[in-house]
């Protein structure tokens, strides 16, 4: 068994660009948990991720911002959970005043 404190976590991220950091928190051979964040940016990549073999359910805790997925902008802020299918490209996006952080599991299917 193993436990996080969030708060501890968050201090521990690694930069994947100037506007994304993260952490794993839980690995395993069929799924992984972690933190990622989102920092405002005036210009966001466009670019979206698509897992061929994972599903990705998300958990906001913090901030505000959006979820790219389908054409459609989905509103995102604390206690929303969401679930995007293995091969559906998305992204996401703090909103202007706060950074965006999100618990993720990415699972194997």
């Amino acid at each position: 068994m193993k436990t996080i404190k969030i708060s501890q976590a968050l201090k521990g991220l690694k930069k994947i660009t100037d506007e994304i950091r993260y952490t794993d928190c839980f690995k395993e051979e069929k799924f992984t948990s972690g933190l990622i964040a989102f920092r405002p940016s005036k210009n966001s990549d466009p670019k979206q991720i698509n897992h061929d073999d994972k599903d990705v359910v998300c958990h906001v805790i913090k901030g505000s911002g959006r979820l790219r997925v389908n054409g459609k902008r989905i509103p995102l802020r604390p206690g929303i959970v969401c679930h995007i299918p293995k091969g559906t490209p998305h992204d996401f996006a703090a909103g202007k005043n706060a950074e965006l952080v999100l618990f993720y599991s990415l699972i194997t299917t």
